[in-house]
């Protein structure tokens, strides 16, 4: 067409997009510069905070060093002062396997104090931290706990039969079995039964009931229909062949057996645990083998070992580290890193619910394949805990630990030979009934001397026996010297007087003998020889344990090795407080004992039991302070 004329623009189009290429690629470089720039920003940051954070920890290993040096210094000569620990204590260290790390130390001890301040200087290149930590120069020496706040203690073995229960009550509100003013009875479960040295053996027989917790350093071997309401702890094994039950949980160091009863809490074993025909409500555990025959479990089962179920059913899963059969029952599923052996029939895993790595049994069942069977080291299972042991009594009672134990805290040995150095002249105390009523023949004991009050006869046998001034575990007495006690009728303490009676040989209250403890009066017995309180006897005390000085209404302390404590009970509750840590001690009863026992063996039958009076655990027992090397104490810190 003539006229028209056209512009060529492709040269501008394509410097246009040259434009828009230059400034695009321009603005991408500057996202990538601050991109760089805050890279470099952060790990500068991240830098300097791993250098704060090794600071600290040098600061904090400066801290520990130091503190652990002084108390093993303090235990190498405990009567070292603050000033002289720390003139010998090192000021500088480091961290072994790192370089540059560092600390510094600065102690300051306020004048007249007992608290070191120790400051910390911790770097690590040009990272700093300061810590403060304030500790305490802590004496070791302590008061002696109470010898009758344990419950049943034979330190080195308990044996129970007969139909008797061990539970507890609190005196101070009452009888045992009464209604405080509360409206509750006062009859609880806070007993302990216990052993405390190697290689002891608890053993319950016939129908014997512990309303409480039972700890063995040894054996636990149950017979009978034995039932135990709490916890039931074994650092050796526990042995269940009979009709017998735990209301708690069972723990035992190496295998747990049992046969029938039942278990309501849990089972937890290092060796392995067999059961048959045994209810359990809990978990099993075992580091070992689980074999269940019959009944139900109401919780988990892991085990270390394999796990063979017969006719059990299971609430929960059954997790094991090597092999895992079943025989029929159910199960809630099961995790296997070995092989799983199914019965033909009537083995139910609910919801097909099974995960194993290694074999099933029969290799056409459709379990036999994935997903069920899993490649190893598959399926993922718990770690399996440990039962850790009870500690055991080394003799030696830790000043900074209120739960340790030893069967003889107040060195009863040493402290009966004190009273008996006083001794020397101790006569025989020989009381015989001469009548009844009115006529009766009636020995009265007070603080200051022991005297007929009622018949008796004439002579210098009859003539008044005069306190002598001993020490007894620390406290001084006016003490009653007798060489042999021998009582065939009454004795009783004088109203408001609380009377320590010594005997050099042997205590003997036989017969239709009496003893009587009136309202707010106590009798300490101190026996270096043998102790018998026949059948026949009878034993009147006070319903509160304790008078208002806090002193056991009726005490008794035995020094004597061998079967030197024998309680045969009677027609009357006997309510004691025995402390006999060298002897053994035998209760047979069937009427209750109240009151505690400590002894070297403890052997209890007949069908009263023990009623464990929970007030003598606040009960003064003397003023024995055992001796321990003074440590620090770590009371805080602060960073700056």
């Amino acid at each position: 067409m003539q006229g028209l004329h056209f512009k060529n623009l492709k040269g501008s189009q394509q410097g246009f997009t040259l434009v828009t290429v230059l400034i695009m690629s321009m603005m991408a470089g500057v996202l990538v510069l601050n991109s760089l720039k805050d890279n470099v920003a952060q790990e500068r940051l991240s830098g300097n905070f791993q250098k704060k954070m090794n600071a600290r920890l040098v600061a904090e290993k400066g801290v520990f060093d130091t503190y652990n040096y002084l108390n093993a210094q303090l235990a190498a000569n405990p009567n070292q002062t603050l000033d002289q620990l720390i003139a010998a204590m090192q000021t500088s260290g480091s961290a072994s396997g790192i370089s540059n790390m560092s600390y510094n130390l600065i102690a300051n001890i306020p004048a007249g104090s007992n608290q070191l301040f120790l400051q910390s200087d911790g770097e690590r290149f040009d990272g700093e931290t300061k810590l403060k930590a304030n500790f305490e120069l802590v004496s070791g020496s302590s008061q002696s706990s109470s010898g009758f706040g344990g419950g049943v203690i034979g330190c080195d073995g308990i044996s129970l039969s007969g139909s008797g229960i061990i539970d507890s009550y609190d005196s101070s509100l009452g009888d045992y079995n009464s209604d405080p003013a509360q409206g509750e009875i006062n009859k609880n479960a806070n007993v302990t039964v216990r052993t405390l040295n190697d290689n002891d053996i608890i053993t319950l027989s016939g129908a014997s009931i512990i309303d409480g917790d039972l700890i063995a350093i040894g054996k636990v071997n149950f017979g009978g229909s034995a039932h135990i309401a709490g916890n039931v702890h074994s650092n050796d094994s526990i042995t269940m062949l009979s009709d017998s039950t735990i209301g708690g949980n069972a723990s035992a160091f190496t295998f747990f057996k049992q046969t029938s009863g039942s278990i309501t809490g849990a089972i937890h074993a290092n060796s392995y645990v067999n059961i048959s025909e045994t209810p359990v409500g809990g978990d099993i555990t075992s580091m070992g083998e689980v074999t269940a025959d019959g009944e139900t479990i109401g919780g988990d089962i892991l085990s270390q070992g394999d796990i063979s179920l017969t006719r059990v059913t299971v609430a929960g899963l059954g997790q094991t580290y090597a092999n895992y059969k079943q025989v029929e029952g159910s199960i809630n599923g099961v995790k296997s890193k070995g092989n799983v052996t199914l019965s033909a029939t009537h083995a139910i895993i609910n919801n097909d619910n099974l995960r194993f790595a290694g074999a099933f049994n029969d290799p056409s069942d459709p379990y036999a394949s994935a997903p069920y069977k899993v490649s190893p080291p598959q399926p993922q299972l718990p770690q399996v805990p440990l039962v850790e042991k009870q500690p055991i009594d080394d003799g030696i009672l830790d000043p900074n630990d209120p739960n340790d134990l030893t069967c003889d805290p107040l060195d009863i040995e040493n402290a009966v030979l004190t009273v008996d150095s006083f001794a020397d002249s101790a006569k025989d105390l020989i009381i015989k009934d001469t009548g009844k009523g009115a006529s009766s023949t009636v020995y009265t004991l007070s603080n200051t001397r022991g005297e007929y009050s009622q018949g008796g006869g004439s002579g210098a046998e009859y003539n008044p026996i005069p306190s002598t001034n001993a020490t007894f575990l620390g406290d001084q007495h006016n003490i009653l010297m007798y060489d042999n006690v021998k009582i065939n009728g009454n004795i009783e303490i004088k109203p408001g007087h609380n009377v320590v009676l010594y005997a050099k040989g042997g205590f003997y209250l036989q017969g239709a003998s009496t003893l009587t403890i009136p309202d707010n009066s106590s009798l300490t017995l101190i026996v270096k020889g043998a102790l018998i309180i026949g059948s026949g006897s009878t034993i009147n005390t006070p319903t509160n344990g304790l008078t208002q000085a806090g002193i056991p209404v009726f005490s008794i302390y035995s020094s004597y090795s061998g079967t030197g404590v024998d309680i045969l009970g009677g027609v009357e509750q006997i309510y004691a407080a025995i402390y006999a840590p060298l002897s053994d001690v035998e209760i047979a009863s069937d009427v209750a004992f109240k009151g505690s026992v400590l002894g070297k063996k403890v052997d209890i039958s007949g069908a009263g039991g023990i009623h464990y009076d929970e007030a003598l655990g606040l009960g003064h027992v003397g003023n024995v302070v055992k001796a321990a090397p003074p440590s620090l104490v770590f009371k805080g810190w602060q960073s700056y």
